[in-house]
């Protein structure tokens, strides 16, 4: 958030920087926003969303179909604990939401923070390949990914 706020002025969050708004996770997001869906009130009676990711794949798919979003920013992290196949589940999600701006006459592009190694149980190259497969662009740092979407935005740092 903090090089996004570089370019973008304040990030409204559920978990915001200093002078930031804050919203919650649950609300329906308008404007750039980053969600933790991570944090307490996200999973208060359920599971992180490394190991049950539903909610997160349901405001991913929600938002390809909101004609304001410019560009979905995400995160994957693997690793021991986490869902078996979180870029399988990851993908689908992002191939819909690419799928249903397509049908609105949009383009929506697609920046992935990749996070693990090939020794995850989940494999690196499996899960940068199965995302890339459904249009999603994979960096393997926060920074690069938040530059990178943010040049979709028109923005850089």
């Amino acid at each position: 958030m903090i090089i996004a706020e570089d370019v973008l002025g304040p990030v409204a969050s559920n978990i915001p920087l200093e002078g930031a708004p804050h919203v919650s996770g649950h609300d329906t997001l308008t404007g750039h926003a980053v969600v933790d869906f991570g944090e307490d009130e996200m999973t208060q009676g359920r599971a992180h969303p490394m190991i049950d990711p539903s909610l997160r794949l349901e405001s991913i798919r929600a938002q390809g179909a909101d004609p304001t979003c410019g560009v979905l920013l995400l995160d994957l992290v693997l690793g021991h604990g986490s869902h078996p196949d979180p870029a399988g589940d990851l993908a689908a999600a992002v191939g819909q939401a690419r799928s249903a701006a397509e049908t609105d006459g949009r383009t929506l592009p697609v920046v992935v923070s990749l996070v693990g190694t090939e020794s995850d149980p989940q494999g690196l190259q499996r899960c940068a390949e199965a995302l890339t497969a459904v249009g999603a662009s994979i960096f393997t740092s926060n920074a690069a990914a938040t530059r990178a979407a943010l040049a979709h935005l028109g923005g850089t740092r």
